[in-house]
């Protein structure tokens, strides 16, 4: 189990306060942080295929910039070249959608 930055444990916790502050508790990652460390959480999350729902739920809460693939994005030495290229095609797709909407 690869350890996180401090810096990055500090933005995750953050996320968890700022979706909570909105009525929403991401426990599916909360548990799977717990049991797999935060770096492997959030790369299991974001190599997956299916599109997550607390992106989803996030997305809509206007919390973009709070989502686990922004946490790739914003600290990228953390995570393989896998992980940051489906973290940016997943937030790429989103901000475009936004744009257009």
């Amino acid at each position: 189990m690869r350890k996180a930055s401090p810096e990055l444990e500090e933005f995750i916790d953050g996320l968890i306060r700022r979706a909570a502050a909105k009525h929403y508790h991401p426990t599916i990652f909360i548990d799977m942080r717990q049991k797999y460390g935060t770096v492997s959480a959030i790369s299991r999350l974001v190599r997956s295929g299916d599109l997550q729902s607390g992106f989803t739920r996030l997305r809509r809460l206007e919390l973009l910039d709070w989502t686990i693939e922004a946490a790739v994005e914003r600290f990228p030495n953390e995570f393989n070249v896998n992980d940051r290229e489906c973290a940016a095609f997943r937030l790429r797709q989103a901000r475009q959608e936004d744009r257009n909407a």
